[in-house]
């Protein structure tokens, strides 16, 4: 049982000279720190013999004690008392044990459970450790845990180590982490019968590194983070969802200017994260401990609770090596320039932080990788991984992010390890402020814009040859900005020494006669301020593009809102005025202040009551009663060219809409703000009714977006003026959230709607942004085209004259403003050719025309089809035939394995029955046919059973290769020859297992017939060894425990051929290949061409006068021609002896006839030089005369397991050969001259 404490009581003393305070005073510290507060200041104020001077630094000096513990806070040493520690009746103090010569220290005998409890600790950091001495006996069935209580009273099992028998003083490390509040942490010791264990010299290491008292010198920098308390933080801390600053402000100053999606704790979902396709493991949120003990988090890191949600992956034996689980970040824009700038003191500040928590038995990798979106593209590049058990605990991980030039997310993978049995976890993910601008001075940040990123691949492109210094003319605001239009002054000094004629006029509207006059119910001036025109000094056609303004930013200062470009293309002539009302940015709102004195918009009522903040003693409570009512930005004004009919009134050709002003609060992109293209209504005007305190509607045409265009925050219509509405704000100097010119509503509590054909309204419930303006293009222009969220700044009108050239028969115009892109026009009467630039006479009726190309078309359509459909089903038919003819080849007439009938040697043919050979049942038409053209021979690697082994190329889907073998069977052969050909290829195509070579196909379509299987680059066996047999002047490459692998590879294909009641009776060094020649090699068993399936009787004889393997085959084999699993396991025994000499030739000098003589009377091969001794004992046991004492591959392949596990065995010594005898090539079946020796041979095995 775990016996917490509710409360705890702790002792503060005030001391100071006669001139000071004079009390001292017991303070019951309960759950947090405000109560603590207020005692003290009450208590400074009814104290006696106080120094006002003094009494505000003493009562700080008391608050940053008892927040900033002292650096050997928690350290207990036995040596005296210990008043952070306390512990159970179990321990007892020791002095002068014989233990050690350590004084005084803890002791407890088993069996029983002792716990060591702290007192109420602050908050810690991510790096902090509880450390302690330990002196353990006879406990390995002991446990140690590692107990967190927080002040919600939690409790949660923080770690868990189990004991051990070491019998000497050792560290103990447990670690604690970043906990966020104040907590106590026990350690609870469950000691066995006869165990014990001493503790001493307990301290907590680096828990509180980043907090320290601000009253102290030199130990804050200036670029840390000053909480109000007095203590600093690394910034690497701030707006990371872990509050550090005793008022949590490190998590609220700027931190919601920052994006949504750039701060993640789970709790309320996915925010904007998800999970790759495609992916055998999947990410999910979870709450609380995992289902399986030892392999997951035990609480989340944002509360340290059970009801907390954090990002998990669950990695479970039964899943396959390498399987992944792939979470994808939202999309974020480009890294700012100095976070890249290694001169700049905010160089390497965009940061990412997050916490992870790897926990289990062979805990997977987890790698956060970085995905830039280039033009071409994505690049990967990994930014950070880990891979192993890091124990219970959450680590605290920052990573700098690289100079990023393009839009990019971040990827977390989490990828399985062996036998994996483990869970990794992700919470609190966050990137730094500095990645958007945040916190970093204004002369620093430049031009940086995060929500209007300068990408490289969406830069315009070089200018169109045939364009180049042809005059542009470029019609702007003039410099002016606010709620009305430019003067001729401004605009004569903004055009001086440019060459154009603009002008900046009144004009009047129709119905003049009066200074105002009433259309369409609305109340229109008949003078205009702030018009430019433009007189076309020429006639022809004219590119017209028209950008928008963009909206003022909120008091948050963060977002993006764009205004709207329009371009199309006009005939003027010669002295055609064009008017123009050029869109004026709406301005920001007022920085927001969080209530400092330091205010820039103080005295203009930024917040009501804000005074109240300074003279309150309750500032939750007056923070909790600010009302914002200015914090929204204006809406950007819109952007109108149109032309004055001979009766005045005013005709629109082009309107670009302004972006609306941004909203109070944090920015919410929901694309609202920006202007957009045309209205699918855009003759309506949209109007809606205002609220309290929210902005004022977008100016239109003619017409305003709110009901009450008099309200002087409403931006005015074109034919009322066009300016802009004015905000909140209260004094007539301040202009913070007034509406560009050009009908950009005046900004409130909400953001003011953006001016426009029809204006945008203000207010919007789900970001408080104002709307975008609509757009508009008159039918008189050609290739009218309109493009939303697209310029930043004020508007601007390009007006393009078009030219000779561009390849074009008629006239060559451009498209955009920065002249790259062009199209070709015709005169009238004609039209464009396909080729895009030639015109051609219009003369046709364009129905008419359009019915015949139709017809035309489908014609062609059904033809082809038709035609498809033919030629589709002949192919089929001619490919079904030659098929058939094929096989008719192959087979015979119909019948199956024709070939094996014919073989009528006296041999038995009782096959497996999952082969269905008897009675035509098998056909060998089931194995994959590969055609000859997908096989190219490269080079010969040798010589097999029936004919030469090639090295070559297996070309399949979409062109691509593989590298193959490829067994041929001549074309002269016997029909012996061929059965055995096609059995091996039967019988390789039921293997699959890694130690056996693995079965591609056949090409039995033409001669030489082939068997196609995977290529082992690594040659055979028995040459592999020589290669490596150690030398007097080269010691081999290989370990003793190489040479095992190797032979536990090959038993473990005979096992699974035995399994299947094969026989392979061939087992040899020379018939097995390997993968590779260095670490990481494989050993497979080949060249099945003598093995035979023994399902219905256990034994296959041999008759006649085959060349056998006699060297490698029992008695019963060459005497009585009996074959059976057993004799494989006699072949292994061989084997293995071959691989123990490193290759040597078994019964070197003897004859098979003397072998068999040998072997008869009971001679077996002698234990090779430096071969352990339980190798050599499985091979004396394969070796045993009775077949039916011969161990099962099952029992040889748990024995060699056993000797991968004997460091005896696997360290044992290789041998060393001074005479190294030449060997070029062994076969099978030898012939010596009959004068030759035996070597040695043990005939007392038996």
């Amino acid at each position: 049982m775990i016996n917490v404490n509710s409360t705890s009581i702790i002792a503060i003393s005030i001391k100071s000279d006669p001139s000071r305070c004079r009390r001292r005073l017991a303070i019951i510290k309960l759950q947090g720190s405000l109560i603590l507060k207020l005692l003290l200041v009450f208590y400074c104020i009814v104290g006696v013999y106080c120094e006002p001077r003094r009494g505000i630094k003493e009562l700080q000096a008391a608050l940053a004690g008892d927040r900033v513990p002292p650096p050997f806070y928690g350290n207990c040493d036995f040596e005296g008392p210990c008043t952070t520690w306390n512990f159970t009746d179990e321990f007892k103090i020791i002095a002068n044990d014989n233990l050690s010569s350590r004084g005084h220290f803890l002791f407890i005998q088993g069996p029983a459970v002792g716990q060591i409890w702290s007192i109420i600790i602050p908050p810690t950091g991510a790096q902090c450790f509880l450390k302690f001495a330990t002196h353990q006996s006879l406990m390995r069935d002991g446990v140690i845990r590692l107990i967190i209580v927080t002040n919600n009273d939690t409790i949660s099992v923080a770690s868990e180590r189990a004991g051990n028998n070491d019998a000497k003083w050792n560290m103990t490390e447990l670690k604690l982490g970043a906990i966020s509040q104040p907590y106590r942490m026990g350690v609870e010791i469950v000691v066995p019968s006869n165990g014990s264990i001493a503790i001493d010299d307990i301290r907590l290491d680096d828990c509180f590194p980043e907090s320290r008292p601000y009253h102290v010198h030199n130990t804050c920098t200036p670029d840390m983070f000053h909480c109000k308390n007095g203590s600093c933080l690394n910034k690497t801390r701030i707006c990371d969802l872990t509050p550090d600053c005793a008022q949590g402000e490190d998590e609220i100053l700027e931190c919601d200017k920052m994006p949504e999606t750039a701060r993640c704790n789970f709790e309320k979902g996915w925010c904007g994260w998800s999970n790759a396709p495609n992916r055998a493991l999947k990410w999910i949120l979870h709450q609380g401990s995992t289902t399986t003990l030892g392999t997951g988090p035990s609480y989340d890191h944002t509360y340290r609770n059970q009801t907390g949600t954090y990002a998990l992956v669950i990695l479970k034996p039964n899943h396959d090596l390498g399987e992944s689980a792939t979470l994808n970040s939202p999309i974020f824009n480009p890294t700012p320039p100095y976070s890249s700038n290694p001169k700049s003191s905010y160089y390497r500040s965009c940061q990412v932080r997050f916490f992870v928590h790897q926990y289990g038995e062979f805990s997977g990798s987890l790698g956060l990788y970085l995905i830039q979106m280039k033009p071409n593209q994505n690049h990967s590049h990994r930014l950070w991984w880990t891979y192993g058990d890091r124990s219970d605990v959450w680590y605290n991980e920052v990573v700098t992010l690289p100079d990023i030039r393009y839009r990019y997310y971040l990827q977390f993978e989490s990828s399985k390890s062996y036998a994996a049995n483990a869970n990794v976890a992700i919470d609190d993910f966050s990137l730094s402020p500095e990645c958007f601008g945040i916190g970093v001075p204004a002369e620093v940040v430049g031009d940086f814009n995060y929500y209007s990123p300068i990408i490289e691949s969406e830069q315009p492109t070089e200018q169109h040859f045939d364009f180049m210094n042809k005059t542009v003319v470029k019609i702007t605001t003039c410099g002016a900005v606010g709620r009305y239009g430019p003067s001729q002054m401004q605009c004569a000094h903004e055009y001086n020494k440019t060459g154009l004629e603009v002008e900046v006029i009144s004009i009047p509207t129709s119905s003049s006669s009066s200074s105002n006059t009433t259309i369409d119910g609305q109340l229109v001036n008949s003078r205009m301020q702030g018009i430019q025109k433009w007189t076309a000094p020429s006639g022809g056609y004219y590119t017209l593009i028209a950008m928008g303004a963009s909206g003022g930013k909120g008091s948050g200062g963060m977002g993006s809102t764009l205004g709207a470009l329009v371009r199309g293309i006009i005939e003027l002539e010669k002295g055609q005025t064009l008017y123009f009302s050029i869109g004026q940015s709406g301005i920001d709102a007022c920085a927001k202040s969080l209530g400092r004195s330091n205010n820039p918009c103080s005295g203009s009522n930024f917040f009501n009551n804000e005074s109240s903040i300074y003279s309150s003693t309750s500032y939750i409570r007056d923070v909790k009663n600010m009302e914002r009512i200015n914090g929204g930005g204006g809406g950007g004004g819109a952007t109108f060219i149109y032309t004055v009919k001979a009766t005045g009134e005013l005709e629109p050709l082009i309107v670009a809409a302004g972006g609306g002003g941004l909203g109070f609060g944090k920015f919410v992109d929901d694309g609202i703000q920006h202007g957009h293209g045309a209205n699918v209504e855009k003759h309506r005007t949209h109007k809606v009714i205002a609220k309290n305190n929210t902005g004022g509607g977008g100016g239109g045409w003619n017409g305003s977006s709110t009901h009450d265009s008099k309200l002087s925050i409403v931006g005015k219509s074109l034919l009322n003026g066009g300016v802009g509405g004015r905000g909140c704000h209260q004094k007539k100097n301040q202009t913070h959230g007034d509406g560009g010119f050009g009908g950009g509503g005046g900004g409130c509590r909400t953001g003011g709607g953006g001016g426009g054909f029809i204006g945008g309204s203000s207010g919007i419930e789900t970001s408080g942004n104002g709307e975008g303006g609509y757009s508009y293009s008159s039918i008189e222009l050609l290739y009218s085209y309109f493009r939303g969220g697209y310029h930043q700044g004020p508007g601007e009108v390009y007006i393009i004259p078009a030219i000779s050239g561009c390849g074009c028969d008629f006239r060559c115009v451009t498209i955009d403003r920065h002249l790259s892109e062009t199209k070709c026009l015709c005169p009238p009467g004609w039209q464009l050719a396909n080729d895009s630039h030639s015109c051609i006479p219009d003369e046709w009726d364009t129905s008419h025309e359009t019915f015949k190309i139709v017809m035309i078309v489908l014609s062609f359509f059904m033809i082809f089809s038709m035609s498809g459909l033919f030629i589709l089903l002949y192919n089929r038919y001619q490919n079904r035939k030659a098929l058939l003819k094929r096989r008719q080849v192959m087979f015979g007439n119909g019948t199956e394995l024709a070939v094996l009938e014919l073989v009528t040697d006296n041999m038995m043919t009782e096959f497996n029955p999952n082969y269905e050979f008897a009675g035509n049942l098998y056909s060998i038409k089931d194995l994959p046919q590969i055609p000859r053209d997908s096989i190219s021979c490269v080079k010969p690697l040798g010589q097999g059973a029936f004919g030469e082994v090639f090295q070559g190329v297996y070309k399949y889907r979409h062109n691509e290769e593989a590298p193959i073998a490829v067994k041929t069977l001549p074309a002269v052969r016997t029909p012996h020859a061929t059965a055995d050909f096609m059995m091996e290829a039967l019988i390789m195509s039921k293997f699959d297992h890694p130690n056996i070579v693995k079965f591609i196909g056949i090409s039995f379509d033409k001669n030489p017939r082939y068997i196609v299987l995977e290529l082992l680059a690594g040659g055979d066996l028995k040459n592999f060894l020589r290669e490596e047999r150690p030398r007097p002047d080269r010691p081999t490459n290989l370990s003793m425990r190489d040479l095992i692998v190797g032979a536990h590879d090959v038993a473990s294909g005979c096992k699974y051929m035995e399994d299947a009641r094969f026989i392979h009776r061939d087992i040899a060094a020379r018939n097995c290949l390997l993968t590779c020649k260095g670490p990481g090699r494989v050993v497979k068993i080949a060249d099945f061409g003598m093995a035979r399936d023994i399902y219905r009787s256990d034994y296959y004889r041999k008759g006649g006068k085959a060349m056998l393997p006699i060297k490698w085959m029992p008695p019963e084999s060459f005497l009585d021609g009996i074959f059976t699993t057993k004799t494989d396991v006699w072949a292994f025994g061989v084997l293995l002896w071959e691989i123990m000499s490193f290759g040597y030739m078994p019964y070197t000098g003897c004859a098979n006839r003397e072998v068999m003589t040998m072997v008869t009377t009971g001679g077996r091969l002698e234990k090779p030089a430096g071969c352990p001794d339980p190798i050599y004992g499985i091979m004396a046991k394969c070796w045993h005369p009775r077949p039916e004492h011969r161990p099962s591959f099952a029992t040889i392949v748990e024995r060699l397991g056993y000797c991968l596990q004997d460091p005896d065995v696997i360290n044992h010594p290789m041998p060393k050969y001074n005479i190294l005898p030449d060997c070029d090539r062994e076969i099978t079946i030898m012939r010596p001259d009959p004068e030759t020796e035996c070597i040695n041979v043990n005939s007392e095995v038996y």
